[in-house]
């Protein structure tokens, strides 16, 4: 058990690292039926997500339009093992797969790693995954093939190690397990992060508490041996830890010697804390401080920032930041019960905060890369989102010069009136009675009105509604609703008699979630490819 050992473990005063690569098949269970291992994924609650203005009222949805239109794509179970439900600790993503880790609270060693195919954007799925009876999952890593998890591992069970904390490989290769596994014990209770750093690989571990480097062949070329390690990140040449007791501390990698040190309050035990390094910054999560931007360089501060809301009716204890992830000078926050919230930090002198996610459950970690965002709520499993950007801009003429939209998220276009524009925007409400054009992305969450002998076109790519929540997007008579590129409609979608709907141009995809009403006397026409097969 895990804490059985301590007798062992303060016997431990130089690293020492032990490489398994006969595991037994037993206390490792590959499934690779990627059918049954999806049925976890569930469209509930899926759709165009609002941001919330946490400087409103009672934190009313945002009254002016988002620039940032973000859709959640699907929520997925955690797995089980002999009726035991896993929850998820750590999510890295890579090109066209993502890799997911999860371990279980409390005495009892069990832990999985998960692949999802997230090549079609709106439908993932789980390709292979690999459960451990007698180990779990902290944190984990991909790079050029290679899957590197930080673990704690049972001493007393099948995988032949010689301390609970390791740093475990696997070769993957198109989102399947293409080697056996291998373990490097290194001293501690558990492994807690991981990261690749050049040709070695960074491994820190809880009390006793080391941050070390690995080699590929499995040996630990350095060390440093400090207290309470939570998290390390590489970047801009630099090596960063965070540690509950000692704050963050930023290393030369090549030599483990410290280049600065910041002093942060100590964290709540054994509470989850993570940190991320871009440009030549690192960001910290700071439990009920929220987070700090750091100078990499010299570690002074930049910026603060606090929690953006506090629920009523919840424990005060549960609302911190437990994580940080930041791409494309998006930080995203996952602070407990208080949900993700968003900044823009391109400007880390103004940081610009664009809201708060509109999701259900406790935020326990989250992971933004290549427009997907994917959020941990411990038991709740995962939630996967997509930031609905256009992958380039429309070259089409009638694009041209067109200004960003920046009104209202209720928008109201009257007969007389024509209005365009481009760039993304998430609306909630959308009125059309003359004409709107829109080039880039367009997200709207509730309804889509487009009155008798409207006009609307989008270029690029669009998504409506919420699946089963009674969004509908309706085309009355002697209107048009012209689309081209990626459509996808989570609500209800209703042609009405004389409506028309047109593909505009070349490779057109529309995914419809909810019903279709098409009434006699409606048309579908263009070149589209019907995901569904609900447009019949």
């Amino acid at each position: 058990m895990k804490k059985s050992i301590l007798g062992l473990m303060l016997s431990l005063v130089v690293l020492a690292s032990c490489q398994d690569t006969d595991s037994d098949p037993q206390a490792i269970l590959i499934n690779n039926d990627s059918e049954a291992l999806s049925q976890r994924i569930k469209l509930d609650g899926s759709g165009v997500i609002t941001l919330i203005n946490p400087e409103a009222a009672a934190g009313r949805i945002m009254e002016t339009s988002s620039e940032l239109p973000i859709v959640l794509i699907s929520q997925v179970e955690a797995p089980e093992y002999q009726g035991v439900r896993l929850r998820a600790t750590h999510v890295d993503i890579d090109g066209d797969y993502a890799y997911v880790g999860y371990n279980m609270e409390g005495e009892t060693y069990l832990g999985a790693v998960e692949i999802f195919d997230i090549s079609d954007v709106y439908k993932p799925k789980i390709v292979s995954q690999a459960l451990f009876t007698d180990a779990e999952v902290s944190s984990l890593e991909y790079s050029n093939g290679t899957l590197q998890l930080a673990m704690a591992v049972d001493i007393d069970g099948d995988l032949g190690v010689s301390s609970p904390a390791n740093l475990g490989r696997v070769s993957v290769s198109e989102g399947k397990f293409t080697s056996e596994f291998t373990f490097t014990s290194v001293p501690g209770f558990v492994a807690n992060d991981v990261t690749e750093v050049g040709s070695a690989t960074a491994i820190t571990t809880g009390n006793p508490g080391i941050l070390g480097l690995v080699d590929i062949a499995g040996n630990v070329s350095q060390q440093v041996e400090l207290e309470d390690l939570r998290s390390v990140a590489y970047g801009n040449d630099k090596l960063a830890v965070l540690s509950g007791t000692e704050g963050a501390i930023i290393y030369n990698p090549s030599n483990l010697s410290e280049l600065a040190r910041i002093s942060l309050d100590d964290a709540t035990p054994e509470a989850k804390r993570t940190i991320a390094i871009a440009d030549n910054n690192l960001y910290v999560s700071e439990g009920a401080a929220g987070a700090g931007i750091y100078s990499l360089g010299s570690g002074q501060l930049i910026a603060k920032l606090p929690i953006p809301i506090n629920p009523e009716g919840v424990d005060a204890g549960d609302v911190v930041t437990n994580a940080v992830s930041i791409d494309q000078s998006l930080l995203f926050m996952a602070n407990g019960a208080a949900g993700i919230s968003v900044s823009n930090v391109e400007n880390t002198s103004d940081v610009k905060s664009m809201g708060i996610l509109d999701l259900d459950g406790s935020s326990n970690f989250v992971r933004n890369e290549e427009n997907f965002v994917f959020v941990a709520t411990g038991a709740g499993g995962l939630q996967i989102l997509k930031i609905n950007t256009p992958a380039e801009d429309p070259t089409e003429t009638l694009c041209n010069d067109l200004p960003a939209y920046t009104g209202s998220s209720n928008l109201n276009v009257n007969g007389n009136e024509k209005m365009a524009f481009s760039g993304a925007a998430s609306l909630k409400n959308v009125n059309v009675g003359g004409e709107l054009l829109f080039c880039g992305s367009m997200a709207i969450e509730s309804s889509l009105n487009v009155n008798s002998n409207g006009i609307v076109q989008v270029v690029g790519s669009f998504a409506f509604g919420q699946y089963k929540k009674n969004t509908s997007l309706n085309i009355n008579s002697n209107s048009y609703l012209k689309l081209s590129g990626s459509s996808v409609i989570y609500g209800d979608l209703r042609l009405n008699s004389g409506a028309t709907l047109e593909f505009v141009g070349e490779g057109n995809t529309i995914t419809v979630y909810g019903d279709v009403t098409i009434n006699s006397g409606a048309k579908i026409i263009g070149s589209y490819t019907d995901t569904e097969g609900k447009l019949k």
